[in-house]
C-alpha cells in the first residue's frame, strides 16, 4: 500500500514540474496539487503510526508468550 503511496506521489510531483515547464504554474494547479501531497503526506504518516503501534504490540505479546513459557 505504501509502494502505491509513493508512486502517486511521484506521478504527482512529475505533473506539477511539467505543468510548470509547459505553461507556467496557476494558482488553482498549485492548490490541488499541494492538497493532494499533504493529503498523501498525512496519510502515509497515520499508516506508519499505525503499524508502529501494532509492531510494539505485536513485541509486548511476543515477551509476555516468552515469560509464559519459561
Amino acid at each position: 500500500m505504501m509502494a502505491i503511496r509513493i508512486y502517486i506521489s511521484a506521478l504527482t510531483l512529475l505533473f506539477l514540474f511539467l505543468v510548470a515547464m509547459n505553461r507556467g504554474l496557476r494558482i488553482l494547479e498549485a492548490i490541488v496539487i499541494t492538497c493532494a501531497l499533504v493529503y498523501l503526506i498525512l496519510d502515509a504518516r497515520d499508516e506508519l503510526q499505525t503499524l508502529k503501534l501494532e509492531h510494539q504490540c505485536l513485541q509486548d505479546l511476543e515477551q509476555r508468550i516468552s515469560a509464559l513459557l519459561r
